[in-house]
């Protein structure tokens, strides 16, 4: 066979498992094989039931540390900071967990997960935290003032904000990475058309992590499932998670540190229900970084598409 007809040999696997791809459709390559989205479910699975009994474990041991105690009311416990340590350190887990997941699966390694690139793309990370942190501060902060915001906060507080500054951060990305990573490409590996696969994968993600935020009233549940559609959105828009993890991130990192200082931290952690006026409000102030972010991305445009190797040459 003569190097010419090699290259007219179709690859094995989907259609277009030669061609560039969007981010949701990046495991739709020569490998792709129908039960491998299966196999990535139950890989992710195991790995969830062992991260969150390990972490349960450090969190016994931890809890005589901050005044904690597992004993009285399972609130009780969640909010303080033993329990928000345990919750953010069980969502940080799962970055591992969908990393590890389509690499077990899909052959893909991890950092395919992060980004077309592949990667976390540091500078473009750095700049979206930026944006994100200063338009939450002003927007957020700004709006809890003209309400009249009082300082009258929670019992060990010190510990909470440390808890806060550290973990959640790493909370956002991990749910950024099941929620905007593993479950669209799952999805968008199923379905041939990029626009359909995206689609579909983001509808998905989107209801999927609404849902996962427990017991909530439609207008709470429209709330966060237009979070996670605008999530979903910038992943495709920008070819990785990196605004996404800076969008929520900083969202809950300004939100969380104005409701320890108010004493609202219980209320904001199980909060069942939402107004109409809160939901406009604060999907306007989700857009107003969204907006930034693509405003500061036509600088230096991150890569959007996955360019696959040309075949391989005979020898």
């Amino acid at each position: 066979m003569s190097d010419t007809e090699h290259h007219r040999t179709a690859l094995p696997g989907p259609a277009q498992a030669g061609r560039s791809r969007p981010y949701p459709q990046l495991l739709r390559g020569p490998t792709y094989r129908w039960w491998r989205p299966l196999l990535s479910v139950l890989a992710a699975v195991a790995l969830g039931l062992g991260l969150a009994v390990a972490l349960l474990l450090v969190s016994v041991l931890l809890a005589p540390v901050s005044g904690g105690s597992l004993d009285g009311p399972t609130d009780a416990w969640l909010d303080g900071p033993v329990g928000l340590l345990y919750t953010n350190l069980t969502l940080a887990g799962l970055i591992p967990v969908a990393t590890m997941a389509t690499w077990a699966a899909f052959g893909w390694r991890p950092r395919w997960v992060s980004s077309v690139a592949p990667g976390l793309r540091r500078s473009w990370l750095l700049r979206c935290w930026l944006i994100a942190l200063a338009s939450f501060t002003v927007l957020t902060g700004g709006l809890e003032l003209l309400g009249g915001y009082t300082w009258t906060p929670e019992p060990r507080w010190g510990w909470l904000v440390v808890v806060v500054l550290l973990t959640t951060p790493l909370q956002a990305a991990g749910e950024e990475y099941l929620f905007r990573g593993w479950i669209p490409q799952l999805v968008g590996s199923m379905i041939p058309g990029p626009v359909v696969g995206a689609v579909v994968g983001g509808a998905v993600s989107s209801g999927l992590f609404a849902l996962a935020h427990g017991q909530q009233d439609p207008w709470l549940f429209a709330d966060r499932y237009a979070f996670g559609a605008v999530a979903c959105w910038l992943v495709w828009r920008t070819g990785g998670l990196e605004a996404g993890i800076a969008l929520h991130g900083a969202n809950n990192l300004v939100a969380l540190l104005l409701t320890i200082g108010a004493g609202q931290l219980t209320d904001t952690l199980n909060a069942s229900q939402a107004s109409p006026a809160f939901v406009v409000i604060d999907v306007i102030m989700v857009l107003v970084p969204v907006a930034l972010m693509l405003r500061a991305a036509r600088s230096a445009p991150p890569a959007r598409l996955f360019v696959p190797p040309g075949p391989p040459l005979l020898p």
